[in-house]
């Protein structure tokens, strides 16, 4: 007489091997990101670089800006001035040009700063790119062999998948169901074999001797009191 344990005790081997190919592809995403994590450095200061870049081009902006309306003023006061009708109120209109003459060198001297800058900020970015894109080619292979991967291990899962179903048609329905139940609890075995010495495959505890005996008895299916799972011995 056949066991009833039997066909899921195979199932099971199907199984794990199953769990393994889902582990290692469900763990794919997440190497990926761990190894576009190392260019985290790099695009970081890029995006600092640009920050910078653009921080510069609009207070320069705003620069071009304050020295247009001073213009503008310079513009007003030398109107002014020809309108002047004293000396004293020529001179007064010499002076305040002067003065907003002066704050248009000084806007201008930093204008020519920022230029500077601007240039220099082209420069790192340009040089930031460059080293994200080495790097970013350096780990191109390594998630390309990821991606074949994963591809491979859906496929192989696919196929084990319609294995297991055909396989699972063979067995008993309501052992079926516990077998599932168990499995998913332990997450490793839900059927085990009893160790020499009458101890459980599973948690190695020792069972009882009326467990050891009813195990060797096809019509009876027995657990292990300890950690749950059925004790199976196929030898017996």
């Amino acid at each position: 007489m056949s066991h009833p344990l039997e066909p899921i005790y195979a199932l099971q081997k199907k199984d794990r091997r199953l769990i393994k190919v889902l582990r290692e592809l469900k763990d794919i995403p997440q190497r990926k990101s761990d190894i576009e994590a190392q260019l985290s450095g790099s695009k970081q200061k890029l995006e600092t670089a640009i920050k910078s870049r653009k921080h510069t081009e609009t207070t320069l902006k705003e620069l071009e800006l304050e020295v247009e309306s001073l213009k503008e003023r310079v513009v007003k006061y030398k109107t002014q001035q020809m309108e002047a009708k004293t000396n004293d109120q020529y001179r007064a209109f010499v002076k305040e040009i002067g003065v907003v003459e002066d704050e248009i060198k000084a806007l201008e001297d930093k204008e020519i700063r920022l230029m500077e800058d601007l240039e220099q900020g082209r420069k790192i970015i340009e040089e930031c790119e460059a080293r994200l894109n080495t790097e970013r080619e350096g780990i191109a292979d390594e998630l390309a062999e990821l991606d074949e991967r994963a591809a491979e291990l859906t496929e192989v899962a696919e196929q084990m998948k319609t294995d297991r179903a055909r396989s699972a048609e063979g067995c008993d329905r309501a052992l079926l169901q516990k077998y599932a139940r168990i499995l998913k609890n332990k997450r490793d075995f839900a059927i085990v074999l009893i160790e020499e010495g009458g101890h459980c495959g599973g948690c190695h505890m020792k069972l009882p001797p009326q467990v050891v005996h009813d195990a060797r008895n096809p019509t009876k299916i027995v657990s292990c009191n300890f950690c749950g799972r059925i004790v199976y011995n196929p030898s017996i």
